[in-house]
């Protein structure tokens, strides 16, 4: 039963793995994640919060929220304020007329690479890679372990580039 009343400095330290845990599914990036709980471990100290451990916990994840968004509007805030320098680097990240000869280029060998592959394999690749679909869910769909399914998938992402190799050599 935890001890009401304690100082937040321990209540503080007793919740810090739940709300690193807490604040990490917000955040995602563990650099980013220190930072805050720098901010939040500053605020929840600076501030007068519940004595009681659970309740403490609630509020630091609060004040956690609160950071994270000020955060988040400050980032983008930042990015808006860049200037946009005309020295081609957003061309070649977006290209919005793509060369027509590399679009015919890349059906054609799409295309050859249809026609040489079965039907089942490329009905695979699509469904693990395109439609996202899990391997351990086809693995029992195909009535194959999972090992077997990798080494399937291997096999096939290997002859594709194989050909892709073969036609942009020639």
């Amino acid at each position: 039963m935890p001890n009401n009343n304690q100082t937040p400095g321990v209540l503080l330290i007793d919740c810090m793995p739940r709300l690193r845990a807490f604040v990490h599914r917000l955040v995602g990036d563990r650099e980013t994640e220190k930072e805050l709980i720098q901010e939040i471990s500053l605020r929840a100290l600076a501030g007068e919060g519940p004595g009681d451990e659970d309740f403490f916990l609630a509020w630091s994840c609060g004040i956690a929220r609160h950071v994270i968004g000020i955060e988040w509007r400050r980032r983008r805030r930042a990015r808006a304020e860049l200037p946009i320098e005309d020295d081609g680097v957003a061309d070649e990240l977006c290209d919005p007329t793509a060369c027509p000869d590399s679009c015919v280029a890349a059906r054609e060998s799409l295309l050859r690479a249809m026609n040489e592959l079965d039907a089942d394999g490329l009905d695979l690749l699509v469904r693990r890679y395109i439609l996202g679909k899990a391997g351990k869910d086809l693995a029992v769909e195909l009535d194959l372990s999972p090992a077997a399914l990798r080494m399937r998938l291997m096999r096939l992402r290997s002859t594709l580039k194989a050909r892709r190799d073969v036609s942009e050599n020639s």
